[in-house]
């Protein structure tokens, strides 16, 4: 009887406590593989410098032949330098180790692989369909070094399951990645290197390179070669390993609406000098992204439920089948990761971290001329916390999200530098998001704002947030966005304009025990038909250019009350042009202002100016 394992794609079950319960990360049940103390071992004999290719394909077809999960094979390359002239054709039931070994490709074709699965080629049928193809394969040590114009990746696997790469290194080459997979259950990659993996021209899609992929066999143009039916990678552990001078590091850029790479983690890996972003993940449900570093990276993490260009976006595979899982949430943990981006000519959008989704209001046109149904594709159930960033960018950036904690991350921005230096926030939130809850951060040196929510957007609550020398306003809420709760507790030190500012027919519950101080213009502001439904109370406005506290236009708060006002230019409370204080403007303390304590435009009303 085959004996089973359980292989632990985590250390423990991970709760996440993100509003619609608890995410946990399944174990694995595989068959046990490439035990060393069982494997029947056949070791290459080749002199150095030589080319192994027919000696290492020769002892697969041997494996291939006998090999079983019982009784596996482990093929050895000895330590030396070596070529290749083709690929080797991996099979299941074997470990090909190559400690110590340096394997490196000089075929003369300029598509060819150095490594596959015989699940990749031209003649694959539907008997590969889903996991079905291989299983049981390591790959364990070497340096694989690809040519620069061999246009084929160094690794290629599809359709399969339990399938590990470790302690290799993958340097050089000229194709769109350096390993690509897809449709495996069950896929390791630890202590593995990445590196000089040297950008090829292009625009759009078809430019962007990871140099790990985790792809999804929908099309000849995405995956080629292997059974298109849109199988997903489920059950992904990628752990310590290091992506050096890559235009990508790791993850996916494909879409297939209604299909989810499913249990995903990326931890304790390290990025260093990666042009554009280091992760990118694209539909991932139940994922964990911790514990990571990031070195003069164009962009960190970028999360995905929807593209921001529908080319790369499949309404279905070409022999597609089963049920898509069609999940509302994408269940994704992003944390203790530090991050330190620059500018870089190839990447999109410097930025820390992006979770972007979208909510379609009309069917658009995909890849393949593919129709894109309308739906809300909005990024929804994602933690982010305890991140340490530094960026030329946005710290933080939410677009059409729902459901999303921003807790306990430092953000430090690098003032106005670079592309687009004066439109960077430390937390952005926008495109129509909902239900964000913003809370114990702590932002320094945004070019622009401190926390920025903007494009229709809803924020449950803003708290306890430490927002320093911005060069705009430390919270702005504009264009017809809202804070459900409250703005409550934030502490705002230097800014170039506002300390907190609600604009643009926008809206907030509250505005309760906020200190700002240093603002170049007013320290609260509502403009152009904004609306505080509750209170302005308990606040602390210091040094402030403008007034302490602003209604302008057509705005209404519930009451001004107990607020300590002091050292401000203008007046301590104006209201201006038909602006309203549905109760009462009291028990403020307002000292050393160089306007009027208070200041009632003669078209504004108060109902109880009990001052």
């Amino acid at each position: 009887m085959k004996k089973k394992i359980q292989i632990l794609m985590v250390c423990l079950l991970v709760a996440l406590q993100c509003f619609s319960g608890s995410v946990q990360f399944a174990k694995v049940e595989v068959m046990a593989a490439q035990t060393a103390s069982k494997a029947t071992t056949i070791k290459i004999k080749a002199g150095k410098k030589t080319d192994i290719t027919k000696k290492v394909n020769d002892a697969m077809t041997k494996a291939r032949r006998k090999a079983t999960a019982s009784k596996p094979y482990k093929i050895v390359i000895p330590k030396g330098t070596y070529y290749i002239s083709g690929p080797i054709c991996l099979c299941s039931n074997v470990t090909l180790e190559a400690t110590g070994a340096t394997i490196k490709f000089r075929g003369k074709a300029k598509s060819l692989n150095m490594l596959l699965t015989d699940t990749v080629d031209k003649k694959s049928t539907a008997k590969t369909k889903g996991y079905k193809g291989c299983k049981n394969i390591t790959i364990s040590g070497g340096t694989y070094v690809g040519a620069k114009n061999n246009k084929g990746n160094l690794v290629k696997m599809a359709h399969g399951k339990n399938i590990t790469i470790k302690n290799a290194t993958f340097s050089g080459g000229g194709g769109l990645h350096q390993v690509e997979v897809c449709a495996i259950n069950g896929f390791t990659v630890t202590g593995c290197t990445f590196k000089s993996f040297k950008a090829r021209q292009g625009k759009g899609e078809e430019a962007k390179q990871e140099a790990l992929q985790l792809d999804i066999p929908v099309a000849e143009s995405v995956f080629a070669e292997t059974y298109q039916d849109g199988t997903v990678m489920k059950n992904v552990l990628i752990s310590g390993n290091t992506f050096q001078d890559v235009p990508r590091g790791l993850g996916t850029h494909t879409m297939l609406v209604g299909r989810f790479h499913e249990n995903v983690m990326i931890t304790n890996n390290k990025f260093q000098n990666v042009h554009e972003e280091a992760i990118v993940t694209t539909s991932y449900y139940n994922c964990e992204i911790a514990d990571n570093n990031f070195t003069n990276c164009g962009a960190g993490i970028l999360v995905q439920s929807f593209k921001s260009k529908t080319s790369s976006i499949y309404a279905k595979a070409k022999s597609q089948a089963g049920k898509s899982q069609n999940y509302k949430e994408i269940r994704t943990r992003i944390h203790d990761n530090v991050i330190q981006t620059k500018n870089d000519p190839m990447c999109d959008r410097v930025q820390g971290i992006a979770v972007i989704g979208h909510l379609l209001e009309k069917t658009q046109t995909g890849a393949s001329n593919q129709k894109i149904a309308k739906g809300d594709y909005r990024a929804s159930n994602v933690s982010i916390y305890n991140n340490n960033i530094t960026t030329e960018g946005h710290g933080i950036h939410l677009a059409g999200v729902k459901n999303v904690m921003v807790e306990n991350n430092m953000i430090i921005g690098k003032g106005k530098t670079g592309v687009m230096d004066n439109k960077n926030d430390g937390i952005a939130i926008r495109d129509c998001s909902q239900q964000v809850v913003v809370k114990n951060n702590t932002i320094s040196k945004s070019s622009r704002c401190g926390i920025m929510v903007f494009e229709n957007s809803n924020v449950k609550e803003l708290s306890a947030n430490q927002i320093s020398k911005v060069g705009e306003c430390g919270i702005r809420v504009y264009g017809e966005s809202s804070v459900t709760n409250a703005i409550q507790n934030n502490h705002i030190q230097g800014a170039g304009s506002i300390g907190i500012s609600i604009a643009c027919r926008s809206q907030a519950g509250v505005v309760v025990g906020n200190i700002v101080s240093q603002t170049e213009n007013d320290g609260i502001s509502l403009y152009d038909g904004s609306v505080i439904s509750g209170n302005v109370e308990k606040n602390t406005i210091t040094a402030a250019g403008g007034n302490g506290i602003m209604l302008n236009s057509k705005c209404t708060v519930g009451s001004i009350q107990a607020n300590t006002l002091s050292n401000v230019t203008g007046a301590g409370i104006k209201l201006y042009a038909q602006s309203e204080v549905k109760d009462s403007i009291g028990k403020n303390q307002i000292t050393g202002c160089q306007g009027r304590e208070i200041l009632v435009g003669k078209d504004c009303k108060v109902k109880d100016l009990a001052q």
